[in-house]
């Protein structure tokens, strides 16, 4: 099951970030990124511009998914939480607080802690 939940996350994360690079306009191809199980990030971007994706969240709504991808993308910009960091935010998702309101109060059930 762990193998399929990886597999569908390889195709799925691909493929959202695809779509949520073309809305930006800093980037125009998706950055290098892999999986790497955490327990208290869904995600993280290097100095460098890497992604890396908790494969729990293929178990998350996309539209959480898509708000993981976007922040870590935001840190392209902005690489720490700043005014300007969640203006960014706030342009391409206007709702991405509820979003990460409504995943991080499911994490335990996504990760199974």
């Amino acid at each position: 099951m762990r193998q399929w939940y990886r597999d569908r996350a390889v195709e799925v994360f691909q493929r959202r970030l695809d779509l949520v690079v073309d809305c930006l306009s800093w980037t125009t191809t998706a950055p290098a990124w892999r999986m790497m199980e955490m327990q208290t990030q869904w995600g993280s971007c290097s100095p460098e511009g890497a992604v890396l994706l908790n494969p729990h969240l293929i178990k998350a709504p996309t539209r959480a998914i898509d708000y993981v991808l976007l922040h870590e993308l935001c840190h392209l910009v902005e690489h720490n939480h700043s005014p300007r960091f969640c203006g960014l935010l706030d342009r391409f998702m206007p709702e991405w607080r509820s979003v990460k309101e409504k995943l991080d109060g499911e994490s335990e059930v996504i990760i199974g802690v």
